[in-house]
């Protein structure tokens, strides 16, 4: 559950700032509920699920830009949203499993307990 929050909250985040650099208007309403925000939230999802699934840390880098990809291409089939979808969702599965990876790493490193 811990990895799918993460992979939510880092998904919203970069869907809004992707949003962000897409939207004209500034308002934070505008910015927060357009169809990149979403689609990025359930990327972040997604690879959240994943990541619980994922062994391995590469794997999990590659299945999260396969998921960005198809999200947001699915997401321009549907609805015409033509923001070149491809690129547009590895970036954001990119970013979502570099953040997933990196949890991953923190959770998973041994711990040293160093005493003086």
């Amino acid at each position: 559950m811990k990895k799918i929050s993460i992979g939510l909250i880092s998904g919203a985040i970069v869907g809004i700032l992707i949003s962000a650099y897409f939207v004209n208007a500034y308002t934070f309403d505008k910015v927060i509920y357009t169809k990149i925000t979403l689609s990025a939230s359930i990327t972040g999802i997604l690879c959240g699920l994943y990541a619980n699934v994922s062994k391995k840390e590469f794997n999990l880098f590659i299945g999260c830009l396969v998921i960005g990809a198809a999200v947001f291409y699915i997401k321009y089939l549907i609805t015409g949203h033509d923001f070149d979808p491809v690129n547009m969702g590895t970036l954001t599965g990119a970013i979502v499993g570099f953040v997933l990876y990196a949890v991953k790493k923190l959770i998973d490193t041994p711990k040293n307990n160093y005493r003086l």
